[in-house]
C-alpha cells in the first residue's frame, strides 16, 4: 500500500496493517541485532503481542520505568511512565484493574551490561540514510514511507507512527486528542498547519543537514501547538503565526526561526545523554537565547545566557577538547600558548560566575559582600594589633563602614597589615556593590 492509501485507513485499520506487515520485519531485526534482547524479554515477562499493540519504540528506548495498565472500563492495556502524575491520578480514581511495572530494554541493558552496550544499541536505532537517500534503522531496515503527500484534516491520534518515514508530509488541520509518539522516525520537511497537540518526537531526523539539499525542516504554521516533547540530536524548526505552549525541547544542536510567534512555557535544554560537550552546549543555549530574545521573553533569554556562559567557562577548562581539530597538528609552543590563554579566560569567567553569575545572579554579589564583611569583622576582632580587638560590635561597625566606603574616621587601624586589609575591603565594597546594582539593571538588557 502506498502512503495515500495508508492514511485513508482508520487508525485501527492502519495499526492492524502495521502489526501484520511492518512490525514483524522490525521485530525480527531487533531480535537478531540487539544484544541480550531475549534475556530482557524473559526477565521482564513482556509479551510480543502487547508490544505490537502499543508500539515497539517506547518499550525499547524509554529512559524510565514503565507501567502496563489494564483498564476497568474496556479491558484495554495502556502504557504510562510509572512516576507520572497522570498515572497517579488514575490509581486514585480506581480506573485501573491491574498494573505491571517493567524496565524498558535500554534501561535494563544499562543496568545489566553497562552504558557502552547502550551506546551501541542507540547507534543502531538512530535513523540514517542509505545510498539511495532512503531512511533506515538497524543498518538495513527501510522505514515505512508515509510522507510526501498533503493531507486535509487527517486523524493522527491513535496511530502507531514509530519507525516511520514522514518526510515532506503536510498536515492541514490534523485531528488529535491523545499523545502521538514519533520515535525513531525521519520527519524532514514536515509541515503542520492549523495547530496540533501532544506530539512526542524522540531520536528522529527533523532536518536535512546536507549543504546541497533544499531546506527541509519542521514547520509549524497558523495555529496553537501545545504539549510538544522533542528530544533529538539536532533540531531545526520554523514557526509562523503560531503559539507554542508547553514545549519541552532537548537536543545537542538546536536552532529555530520564528515569525509572529508567541511562546508560553517553552524550555530548551542540552541533551546530556552520554558525555557532555560543553562547547556544543554553549552553542545550543546561545541559539535558544536568541530565540527567546527575538520574541521578547527576557526571563528565559537570561536563563539561557547564564547556561551559555557556564558551559563556555567549562569548555575553556579543557583546551585540548576545545581545540581538538588543531591540537594534534600543533607544536608544544602553540599548545602551551592555547592552554595559558584558555586558563586565563576561564579564570576571568569563573570570577564573573562567582561574583554575580554572569550578570544573571546579582544576589551572589550581596551574599559575597556579607561574607567579606563578616570575614573582615572576624579579623579585626581577633587580631592583637587591632583597635577593635576583643570588641565584636565595634569590629562589625568598622567593617561595614569600611566596606561601604563611608569613611567616618572615628575608628581607624594603626597597624600596616590591618590598614592594607581595610583598603582591600573598601575596594571589594566598591566592586561588589557596583556588580550588585549592575546585575539588577541588566535584567532589562537586550540579549
Amino acid at each position: 500500500m502506498n502512503a495515500t492509501e495508508l492514511w485513508q485507513l482508520s487508525p485501527e485499520q492502519f495499526n492492524e496493517w502495521r502489526r501484520a506487515n511492518d512490525y514483524p520485519l522490525i521485530w525480527d531485526l531487533l531480535v537478531a541485532s540487539l544484544p541480550h534482547f531475549d534475556d530482557w524479554m524473559t526477565e521482564q515477562k513482556i509479551d510480543k503481542q502487547v508490544i505490537f499493540q502499543i508500539g515497539i519504540a517506547r518499550f525499547i528506548s524509554s529512559r524510565c520505568v514503565l507501567s502496563l495498565c489494564l483498564y476497568m472500563s474496556d479491558d484495554k492495556i495502556r502504557l504510562y511512565e510509572t512516576a507520572s502524575s497522570a498515572l497517579e491520578s488514575l490509581r486514585k480514581s480506581g480506573l485501573i484493574r491491574a498494573e505491571t511495572r517493567f524496565e524498558p530494554y535500554c534501561m535494563w541493558l544499562a543496568g545489566k551490561h553497562g552504558k557502552d552496550e547502550v551506546k551501541r544499541v542507540q547507534s543502531l536505532l538512530s535513523v540514517s540514510e542509505n545510498n539511495k537517500g532512503e531512511a533506515q534503522v538497524l543498518g538495513r531496515h527501510r522505514l515505512l514511507n508515509i510522507g510526501g503527500i498533503e493531507l486535509k484534516s487527517p486523524i493522527i491520534s491513535g496511530r502507531l507512527l514509530d519507525f516511520t518515514c514522514l518526510d515532506e508530509l503536510s498536515l492541514d488541520g490534523a485531528v488529535n486528542n491523545s499523545k502521538v509518539y514519533l520515535w525513531h522516525c525521519s520527519a524532514k520537511g514536515v509541515r503542520v498547519n492549523g495547530g496540533v497537540i501532544g506530539l512526542d518526537l524522540f531520536d528522529s531526523l527533523l532536518w536535512d543537514h546536507r549543504a546541497w539539499a533544499k531546506k527541509r525542516e519542521l514547520a509549524l504554521e497558523d495555529g496553537v501547538f501545545q504539549d510538544f516533547t522533542i528530544e533529538c540530536e539536532e533540531i531545526r524548526f520554523h514557526s509562523s503565526r503560531a503559539v507554542l505552549k508547553n514545549f519541552n525541547v532537548r537536543a545537542k544542536n538546536f536552532d529555530a526561526t520564528m515569525e509572529h510567534t508567541n511562546l508560553d512555557k517553552v524550555q530548551v535544554a542540552y541533551n546530556e545523554n552520554g558525555r557532555v560537550d560543553h562547547s556544543e552546549a554553549s552553542k545550543l543555549y546561545r541559539n535558544a537565547k536568541r530565540l527567546f530574545s527575538s520574541v521578547g521573553d527576557t526571563v528565559d533569554a537570561g536563563e539561557c545566557y547564564y547556561k551559555e556562559k557556564l558551559h563556555e567557562m567549562k569548555s575553556l577548562a579543557s583546551p585540548r577538547e576545545l581545540f581538538k581539530e588543531c591540537w594534534l597538528r600543533s607544536g608544544w609552543l602553540k599548545k602551551g600558548w592555547l592552554t595559558l590563554l584558555c586558563y586565563l579566560k576561564c579564570a576571568a569567567k569563573f570570577i564573573s560566575f562567582i561574583t554575580w553569575g554572569f550578570g544573571e545572579r546579582p544576589i551572589r554579589s550581596l551574599l559575597l559582600s556579607m561574607g567579606v564583611i563578616l570575614l573582615a569583622t572576624l579579623t579585626y576582632y581577633l587580631a592583637p594589633g587591632s583597635v577593635t580587638h576583643d570588641h565584636l560590635g565595634r569590629s562589625l561597625y568598622f567593617s561595614i563602614v569600611t566596606f561601604v566606603t563611608l569613611g567616618y574616621g572615628d575608628i581607624s587601624q594603626t597597624s600596616s597589615p590591618l590598614q592594607l586589609l581595610s583598603a582591600i575591603e573598601a575596594f571589594c565594597g566598591m566592586f561588589l556593590t557596583g556588580l550588585f546594582l549592575a546585575g539588577f539593571a541588566a535584567k532589562t538588557k537586550q540579549y
